[in-house]
């Protein structure tokens, strides 16, 4: 793991280079994984996973028992110590702010109907993803006059950061408060 200051470096250079490439659903999707695969720090958790997050789900069945997590837009959730299990309708590039593709067993994987929209099903599909494979898309904020790119190792719940141990709330895009 690099040091943080090697990790602003490499996330300027990957900000002025913009690799992403928009052209297909499943060509942006691999473009950013690899754009933010080097600029990570930390493991996903139950706390951060659902907030600027791109990762790979592997079609599986639904749990027996009930959803840790129900979200607003009819999505559900099971977390274990290994990875989440999501169930859901709608999958793909732009799952609220996050990009979340899901591979079927089949062998097809679901990327979405474009680099800006998500795939809707008629039926609920499940996945599962292990808690270190998802990439955080990072953010660069500078707190108490210090800069600090968010990583899943001082980010806690959605807008919500850690710089020691104080905890700081985004209230609108580029401003912070201390909660």
């Amino acid at each position: 793991m690099a040091n943080k200051e090697d990790l602003i470096k490499e996330f300027l250079r990957l900000q002025e280079n913009d690799e992403i490439d928009y052209r297909s659903a499943s060509r942006y999707f691999k473009s950013i994984l690899k754009h933010y695969s080097s600029v990570q720090d930390g493991i996903a958790n139950e706390d951060n996973f659902f907030d600027s997050t791109v990762a790979m789900f592997y079609e599986t069945s639904k749990p027996r028992r009930k959803a840790d997590f129900n979200s607003p837009s009819g999505s559900r959730y099971w977390y274990s110590k290994k990875g989440l299990i999501r169930g859901s309708d709608h999958w793909g590039n732009r799952v609220a702010n996050c990009d979340w593709a899901l591979k079927l067993n089949n062998g097809k994987t679901i990327y979405g109907n474009s680099a800006w929209s998500t795939k809707t099903f008629k039926e609920e599909k499940f996945g599962f993803t292990k808690w270190e494979d998802f990439l955080l898309k990072p953010k660069l904020e500078i707190i108490e006059g210090k800069e600090l790119l968010t990583s899943f190792n001082n980010k806690i719940g959605r807008d919500i950061i850690v710089l020691g141990k104080k905890k700081y709330k985004l209230r609108i895009e580029v401003h912070w408060d201390r909660i």
